[in-house]
This record gives structure tokens, sequence and C-alpha cells, in this order.
């Protein structure tokens, strides 16, 4: 019986092997080596890509305030948050803060060393709130953490209204109506 140790780099590894039926263990920091699936393989002649998949327990939320400050921040509603990878691409489905102003993402990776960082980023506000659209990264070393996010309140605005025909003539009353895209 040999045991074949394949390092794993980025979700991909190689090494050279026989066919045969093998039992698989997985050794990855922030995960739960006991969901890896499949817990055997079976390598035979003209196949070379085999898939293993494996989960975490960690939670990671997201907790959205005007002030970015749990206690005194009032909570925002609505922001959408998605998880990317590094450079931004998106890796998962939009997570949206409830009515206390969480965005939960559920079975991320954690532990006290060796766990993988998360990306994320928030990819919308509720309306009334400006907000920050990089990619930020934290690495969990609980199994649940909590960052404070902060959505200031949007800026006053101002537009005017003038007569087309009349460049210097205000328009005396009115409105204008912007609808987002």
């Amino acid at each position: 019986m040999s045991r074949h140790t394949i390092p794993i780099t980025n979700g991909k590894g190689s090494i050279e092997l026989v066919t045969g039926t093998y039992n698989a263990q997985a050794v990855a920091g922030g995960y739960d080596a006991s969901t890896l699936d499949p817990k055997s393989v079976t390598i035979i002649d003209g196949t070379d890509t085999y898939a293993f998949t494996i989960s975490a327990k960690g939670t990671l939320t997201l907790h959205v305030t005007d002030t970015g400050e749990a206690s005194t921040g009032v909570q925002i509603v609505g922001a959408k948050f998605i998880r990317t990878d590094s450079t931004g691409t998106i890796v998962g489905k939009e997570i949206t803060t409830n009515d206390d102003g969480n965005a939960v993402f559920e079975n991320v990776p954690y532990a006290q060393t060796g766990s993988n960082a998360i990306y994320y980023k928030q990819i919308s506000g509720d309306g009334g709130h400006t907000f920050d659209d990089t990619v930020k990264s934290i690495t969990m070393t609980q199994e649940n953490e909590t960052v404070e996010i902060k959505n200031p309140d949007a800026p006053i605005r101002n537009f005017t209204l003038m007569d087309a025909s009349f460049p210097n003539i205000p328009v005396i009353d009115g409105q204008i109506i912007l609808d987002d895209n």
C-alpha cells in the first residue's frame, strides 16, 4: 500500500499515478476534511482528470450601517454583496442585507492558521446610501466572524432647470424625475 500526496494550488494539482482504486483524504486549511466527496476514486486508463469537492463550515456576516459602527449606526436593508476571487471575478451568488443590516455568507473556510482569504465586494446599496465597490478580503480565524461595513448617506446633489429658448431664465415650477437604469 502506497500513499500519494497531491499538492493543490489554486484548486489544481497533478501527480503520476497508475490505475487502481484509492481511498481519498484531504488536508485543506479552513475546510472540513470529513466532507470530502468522493471518499474514493478509481483511476482508469483514458481518463486523466478527476474532481473532488470539500465543504467549509464558517459564517461571515457583513453588518452594514450608515456609520460602520454596530452600536451607533442605522442598519442598511437591501444592500447586495457577492463573493469574488482576488481580481473581483464573481464566484458566488448575491447576498442581500436583511432587516438587521446583515448579509450572511454561509459555508466559508476558517482556521486558526492556513485558511484561504475570502474575497467579497458590495455591488449595490439601498438607494439612499453610497458604498465602496472595491474587492475586500478577510482570512477567518474563527467559525463566525462579523465585518462592519459603512454605507454613508448619499450626498445632496443640486440640479437646475432652465428655459432652453432663454438660457438665463429658470423654470419657476416643475420637476425632474430620474429613474435608475
